[in-house]
């Protein structure tokens, strides 16, 4: 019986705080616009991040109170934008859908390897300890960093080639161009049909010297292009996604067929 009282006065005190918490709860709540709450429901409630804000509750609560455009969700695209658009009584433009393209294209059996690397298998960690088994110092190591980081499962590893993105359900996040430690990832448009799938910015005699279909800098696709959508920077050729017609002479011309069709 002694532990009768202690029990019963514990659970009253445990009472009497969970009604005064209750209490509290109500009189100090933090008021909230109920357009927060709708639009936290047009978004997708992936919480990648992409947008630049603390998750989708986090951009709602930005676009209510102004700070934030409505398209910066890449994730819901131009669905979102609109249905976000409508409750605020404003007019968006549709914009070019984008999917992430990996500007590396060179087989493990096409690039000269430096020896084994036996520490963390990360791209991240390859990079800071050794740069990984391949000469290239510009190319894909193959840990597959991006693979890990899409909530999308559009990245898939494949044995001794760069990853491959399904562009069908990349949705433009921005994840793995983040999470890639040597920049390979970049978000183009949709309908340009063709990467130049290398990033090398060594001149062309070192390049081949490391890789068989790297960039040589011969300036031949830009000769070809009649839409003068390519160009070179730094030993590198760079299409101009805005000038571009997918009009394919930079891929027929290139001696390296380091530019990749897309289809």
């Amino acid at each position: 019986m002694n532990f009768v009282i202690p029990l019963i006065v514990l659970g009253l005190l445990g009472l009497v705080l969970g009604v005064g918490l209750a209490i509290a709860s109500k009189k100090f709540a933090v008021k909230t616009d109920p357009k927060v709450d709708i639009f936290f429901g047009i978004l997708p409630g992936v919480n990648c991040g992409a947008c630049g804000f603390a998750g989708c509750l986090g951009y709602a609560k930005e676009i209510v109170e102004g700070r934030a455009k409505t398209g910066l969700c890449p994730v819901g695209g131009d669905d979102a934008s609109k249905k976000i658009a409508e409750v605020l009584g404003i007019e968006i433009t549709s914009r070019q859908r984008l999917v992430a393209r990996i500007h590396c294209g060179g087989a493990l059996s096409e690039k000269r390897q430096r020896g084994n690397y036996d520490g963390v298998k990360t791209c991240l960690s390859a990079t800071l300890v050794s740069g990984g088994t391949v000469m290239c110092s510009y190319g894909c190591l193959g840990f597959s960093d991006c693979v890990r980081v899409c909530p999308f499962d559009a990245i898939k590893s494949r044995e001794g080639l760069p990853p491959e993105i399904d562009e069908g359900k990349c949705t433009a996040c921005g994840l793995c161009v983040k999470a890639c430690p040597r920049n390979l990832i970049e978000l183009t448009p949709l309908e340009k049909r063709f990467l130049i799938a290398c990033s090398s910015r060594d001149k062309g005699k070192i390049t081949r010297q490391v890789c068989d279909v790297g960039c040589i800098a011969c300036g031949l696709c830009v000769k070809k292009c009649p839409e003068q959508a390519v160009s070179l920077e730094n030993n590198l050729a760079r299409i101009d996604c805005i000038k571009c017609k997918n009009l394919g002479e930079c891929f027929k011309a290139c001696p390296t067929k380091c530019i990749q069709w897309k289809r």
